[in-house]
């Protein structure tokens, strides 16, 4: 026989490899086939024990692989002694003239779609169309819904039994956190009066009540995260702990590119990544933003709270090991790690987000920031180059947008090559930015200011321009916390570390 269309022009060896390969990826679509029909002789019957229907499945499904193992190794074994010696044409007339001996995955998918067919143009699906309104899900989708509904009964049960051997935190535990809260909160809002000039909000000190109520399990689940309090959270430990000698307290947490609206609460583990509250006011939060100081990106829009960060780093993990657990059982390892997780948010839904049921990929696409935002930008922002948008009226220097959650990279980057590479320019903007500040309007000085305060780069000339343009800015807005914020950072940009308070 001729070689198939997609094996022409393929060396002797290409040819039989190829081959090989197909009947090794038809042994793991029999696999697949095999333990499918496991979920559709179940979809007529009446869920009496899903959980118990799941285990059934992995007994199935062990069995299934042991045979399908016995049977490609078969088929490779008659393959290597009697196919790979013959010429191309000869070796695809043998493999493709027996599908029961080398393709039976193919055999069986074919019986499986004759016996449940899933066209959807068929009368009957039409028919069903027309009755009900709208297509009704063939026999191949309730069986991967009942497949799924047995999975999650069979990890209910399994995690009440490692619950049972794990408790949660217990009542006193939670009431010790919340007189801790109550007791300390007034001595920490007067520090951060005092000395920072802002108010804390609410949401901070819940965050704080969620660390002080967990447990062992619920820390190391924390800690799988890389999620750590930092920065400020510091100064919740002891109001009174005062900077080392010659440092501003207010630089402590206090990041090389952070914005001065940007206050330091949590680290994230990697690349410098670090959460803080936003200040666009330099009193009031307006929410919680967060980069990565060692590498690319912005620290987007502000909004939610402390929590809301840290349920939303939950659901990024648990995107995750829902993929790395695929549709199959699971390591003892990975129930352990999904099972602490569980743990970690069923506290934390106890201090905030305990009416968000969704979970994974579901929680971050119901949460996700609106289509307007997110097409748009939010019109009450002018954009600038460290992606948190400036909160002021008037007419920028440069032009720009609205700020939407992403940076806009072809904008960024030309940016980011003038204000390094044409000085000339830059110095022109500066003085018109003042110009216009001193004449009323600071939205010029604000955001540019914040765009060289970015992209200083350890380079003197642009951190000076950065710190003369937000100062003039904030105080022309009455921001004067945030001024002396700036001007604090500014003379103490060039610490090798960002803690500065004394151990």
């Amino acid at each position: 026989m001729a070689l198939p269309e997609w094996l022409n022009g393929k060396s002797d060896e290409e040819v039989i490899a190829a081959l090989r390969a197909e009947v090794v990826d038809d042994h793991t679509r029999l696999a697949r086939i095999e333990k499918l029909t496991f979920f559709h002789e179940l979809v007529d019957e009446p869920e009496e024990d899903l959980a118990g229907e799941w285990d059934a499945y992995c007994r199935h499904a062990s069995r299934v692989d042991e045979r399908v193992r016995r049977l490609r190794s078969a088929a490779l074994e008659r393959f290597d002694r009697e196919v790979v010696a013959l010429p191309p044409a000869s070796a695809a007339a043998v493999v493709y003239g027996d599908d029961d001996f080398w393709f039976p995955g193919f055999v069986a998918e074919r019986r499986h779609n004759e016996r449940h067919p899933t066209d959807e143009s068929t009368p009957e699906k039409r028919l069903l169309q027309v009755i009900f309104g709208e297509m009704r899900a063939d026999r191949s989708e309730l069986a991967g819904e009942r497949r799924r509904a047995a999975r999650r009964a069979a990890e209910d049960r399994d995690y009440a039994v490692w619950r049972s051997a794990h408790r949660p935190p217990d009542a006193a535990a939670r009431r010790a956190a919340e007189s801790r809260v109550a007791r300390d909160r007034a001595a920490i809002e007067r520090r951060f009066a005092d000395d920072w000039g802002i108010e804390l909000p609410d949401s901070i000190f819940r965050y704080w009540l969620f660390l002080l109520s967990l447990g062992p399990v619920e820390r190391d689940a924390l800690h799988d995260t890389e999620l750590e309090p930092f920065g400020i959270m510091d100064v919740f430990e002891d109001p009174a702990r005062p900077p080392r000698e010659g440092l501003d307290v207010r630089v402590h947490g206090r990041y090389y590119r952070d914005p001065p609206e940007f206050l330091t609460f949590m680290h994230g583990g990697t690349d410098g990544l670090h959460f803080g509250l936003w200040y666009d006011d330099g009193r009031t939060c307006t929410g919680v933003a967060s980069y990565y100081n060692n590498d690319g990106g912005g620290v987007g829009l502000p909004s939610g709270t402390p929590l809301e960060a840290v349920r939303a780093r939950i659901e990024w993990r648990q995107a995750h090991l829902d993929d790395e657990a695929g549709e199959e059982l699971i390591s003892a390892d990975l129930a352990e790690e999904r099972f602490r997780l569980r743990a970690l948010r069923e506290v934390l839904m106890t201090v905030e987000t305990g009416d968000r049921a969704e979970q994974g990929t579901a929680y971050h696409e119901r949460y996700r920031h609106e289509a307007g935002v997110l097409e748009d930008g939010d019109p009450r922002r002018f954009e600038t180059l460290d992606g948190g948008g400036a909160l002021v009226d008037g007419e920028p220097v440069v032009p720009r947008d609205g700020q939407r959650p992403y940076d806009r990279y072809d904008w960024c980057t030309n940016l980011h090559k003038q204000l390094t590479g044409e000085p000339g320019t830059v110095a022109a903007w500066v003085t018109e930015a003042l110009r216009r500040c001193a004449a009323g309007d600071p939205a010029g000085a604000l955001t540019l200011g914040r765009d060289l305060h970015w992209a200083s780069g350890g380079d003197a000339e642009r951190e000076r321009q950065a710190h003369e343009l937000l100062v003039a800015a904030y105080r022309a807005l009455g921001r004067h916390t945030l001024a002396e914020i700036a001007h604090a950072h500014h003379q103490h940009r060039d610490l090798p570390r960002v803690d500065v308070l004394r151990t």
